[in-house]
């Protein structure tokens, strides 16, 4: 009878313990959630800065003001070729299209995955003198400014 009254008591402490440790668990995991949802969250995007830094940028394309275009890049983006080498492809492609006539948003789109940055996708359509394109620009907040991380200009 002993030996069944210190199995039975066994038992209750354990399953009290057990409580015990699934509430104390379940607060640690609260916690930790809570955690990481506030460590993950990144800031929104303002959609009108994004698209001021794009339109600049078809801009400075347009008229070849390459010095202005790569001071809207980031540091990523403007590591990735040597100016020298981007201003010559962005010349050819200015030569080949023709100036700016008419510029026209065709879709925009914030981009926020957690644990990822933040950025605005931005598509024009850009009439140029001797052809159309479509533009694609790509805007991240790197150190407090809207910048480019990526361009895409493509004939349509």
């Amino acid at each position: 009878m002993l030996k069944l009254n210190y199995v039975i008591i066994t038992y209750i402490i354990s399953i009290k313990l057990h409580n015990i440790k699934l509430k104390e668990m379940r607060k640690l995991i609260f916690a930790s959630m809570a955690i990481l949802m506030c460590a993950c969250t990144t800031e929104k995007m303002d959609m009108s800065a994004s698209i001021t830094t794009a339109e600049s940028a078809v801009k400075h394309i347009g008229n070849k003001e390459f010095s202005n275009l790569f001071s809207l890049y980031a540091k990523d983006f403007a590591a990735s070729e040597p100016e020298a080498d981007r201003e010559k492809k962005l010349g050819k492609i200015i030569d080949a299209v023709g100036a700016v006539q008419e510029l026209t948003m065709l879709d925009s789109i914030r981009v926020e995955n957690t644990g990822e940055e933040s950025s605005v996708v931005i598509k024009y359509k850009v009439k140029h003198s001797n052809t159309t394109t479509t533009e694609t620009y790509t805007v991240i907040k790197e150190d407090g400014k809207y910048l480019l991380s990526d361009v895409n200009i493509t004939n349509q």
